[in-house]
């Protein structure tokens, strides 16, 4: 009985820790990365430090003081301004139906109530494993409606449940921040957008690409805090 019971808790225990979760960050203190891809009237990727002068087509300029977190982040702009560009910020592959992803990021916004204001959201790709992201386009997976704050850094999230079945493959997750600007549809018109410390969580089964292509998975590490060390 008592080998019983230890066979068992081995069984129960192997069985947690195949769909235990892992978190991992990207922050850009790479000084390299920037974006994955991107969709729309997105221009002037880059990876920036310190204080960044930017500009809007209604606000006209204001000052990005520096990071949210450690030195580098993310710089992008619309231009001219035209629907709703996104930024690909992390491609996740390797999973399976019912998984869940949850992501966030900082964005920072001056303008309360108002554009110009980042927003989290995702979209399927056909893309079987990381070097392939972020592959095709297969449909949105949609997102969180809420914008941010317009108090400066602030924190967008989102939970998505992974489906496999859709018109197209879904075979992995694209996380998007979409930039919303004021007008719509303006040209010329620019408006500058700053990005910092997206996290991504998912089952250690799955793997996350980051913009500085060194994405970890499942199968190169067991040290899961050593590796999310690595992207802070």
């Amino acid at each position: 009985m008592k080998k019983l019971l230890l066979v068992g808790f081995a069984v129960l225990f192997a069985a947690s820790a195949a769909y235990a979760d892992y978190t991992v960050s990207y922050g850009w203190e790479d000084g390299v990365g920037t974006i994955l891809g991107y969709y729309g009237n997105l221009v002037n990727e880059s990876n920036v430090t310190g204080a960044q002068i930017g500009q809007d087509c209604l606000v006209g300029p204001f000052t990005c003081r520096g990071a949210f977190e450690g030195i580098q982040y993310l710089h992008v702009a619309e231009s001219p301004h035209s629907g709703t560009p996104q930024a690909y910020l992390a491609c996740i592959t390797g999973l399976l139906d019912g998984d869940l992803i949850t992501a966030s990021f900082y964005g920072y916004d001056v303008t309360p109530g108002a554009s110009p204001s980042w927003r989290i959201w995702g979209h399927y790709t056909d893309a079987l494993q990381c070097p392939e992201c972020p592959g095709g386009y297969a449909g949105s997976a949609g997102g969180n409606s809420e914008y941010t704050a317009g108090t400066g850094w602030d924190m967008v999230s989102w939970t998505w449940t992974f489906v496999t079945t859709g018109e197209d493959d879904h075979n992995g997750l694209v996380v998007e921040g979409r930039l919303y600007s004021t007008p719509s549809t303006q040209d010329p018109c620019l408006t500058d957008y700053f990005c910092d410390l997206i996290t991504v969580t998912v089952p250690d089964h799955a793997h996350v690409l980051f913009p500085d292509l060194t994405g970890p998975s499942a199968s190169e590490a067991t040290n899961w805090g050593g590796i999310k060390a690595l992207f802070r």
